[in-house]
């Protein structure tokens, strides 16, 4: 019976980080200005309807889920500063684009990763 409890406080637990790290993102992701033009996503809609997929992806583990977030994150905060915080952008999308090397480019990820980028990129100064 305790083997029970045990697992069931460690199911719990990861269900709380994931869900800590989801609403840290959202978070700083609304702390960026909306977009200028209205036809066009700017950084923290872009951001948004990348949080989205990632979560909604099934050929993401739990943990690389979790790491997606952590670098999405990244990418909110170094946007209250974009040229000020080149680097930690970069970082933060190299790891991403390694990250969604392995899933197949059918998925729904990849399509909104590949549509997003440039915008993401572009706001930072970089070329994707």
């Amino acid at each position: 019976m305790q083997d029970k409890s045990i697992e069931s406080q460690i199911s719990y637990g990861s269900n709380f980080v994931t869900g800590n790290v989801g609403g840290n993102v959202t978070a700083s992701i609304n702390e960026l200005p909306d977009s200028s033009e209205p036809n066009k996503p700017g950084i923290k809609e872009s951001l948004t309807q990348l949080q989205k997929a990632i979560e909604a992806d099934s050929n993401l583990t739990q943990k690389y889920k979790e790491k997606a977030l952590k670098q999405l994150q990244s990418l909110a905060e170094a946007g209250k500063n974009p040229q000020g915080n080149q680097e930690i952008a970069e970082k933060a999308i190299i790891f991403l684009k390694g990250l969604f090397t392995g899933i197949p480019k059918t998925a729904k990820l990849i399509e909104q990763w590949e549509k997003l980028l440039p915008a993401i990129a572009s706001f930072f100064g970089f070329e994707n």
